[in-house]
């Protein structure tokens, strides 16, 4: 499901970020130009680090899945960044953080499910080691984006079809 709402161009590799702060402002620069305006990237930052002010969303073993449900996006967003180096993000296990999946959600109704939903399956996916050690060497965007398809694909079976592809298409 969480592989859906990525886009090719929405994955960074190398992220050079020192800490947490850039890294999330990175993350919004991967974020879609046609899912967010220019003007409310410093807002949705904002609303990102507030969130990790409430507890960090470093899960441990090098991942972090930072979300919010933000009003200034009509649509489910994604961004995927790679650090090999790894950044400072403070963390359930102090470990550097190496792959960040980020979520971005509308203000509606169901989006608390929805989020729910994409961060257990996202988050049950990267705990395949042997998976994030592939991700991490990859020097292409689109090599990662065919991992997490192929590797994903029996996960689509469970995609709400509707948000993907308003995600995918904004339609």
């Amino acid at each position: 499901m969480f592989q859906q709402l990525l886009l090719e161009e929405s994955i960074g590799i190398g992220l050079k970020a020192e800490n947490q702060k850039q890294a999330l402002k990175q993350m919004v620069d991967l974020l879609p130009q046609w899912g967010l305006k220019e003007s409310t990237k410093a807002e949705l930052l904002e609303r990102l680090l507030e969130r990790e002010r409430f507890g960090t969303t470093a899960i441990g073993d090098g991942i972090a899945l930072p979300r919010c449900i933000f009003s200034g996006v009509q649509y489910p967003l994604a961004a995927l960044a790679i650090s090999r180096e790894g950044i400072h993000y403070p963390s359930l296990d102090g470990e550097l953080v190496h792959i960040i999946f980020l979520l971005v959600l509308p203000e509606r109704e169901e989006s608390q499910q929805h989020k729910e939903r994409i961060l257990h399956i996202a988050e049950s996916f990267f705990r395949d080691r042997f998976l994030c050690e592939r991700i991490k060497i990859a020097e292409h965007p689109e090599e990662v984006y065919e991992l997490l398809l192929r590797e994903g694909s029996p996960m689509y079976e469970m995609v709400d079809r509707d948000m993907t592809l308003r995600a995918r298409y904004g339609t």
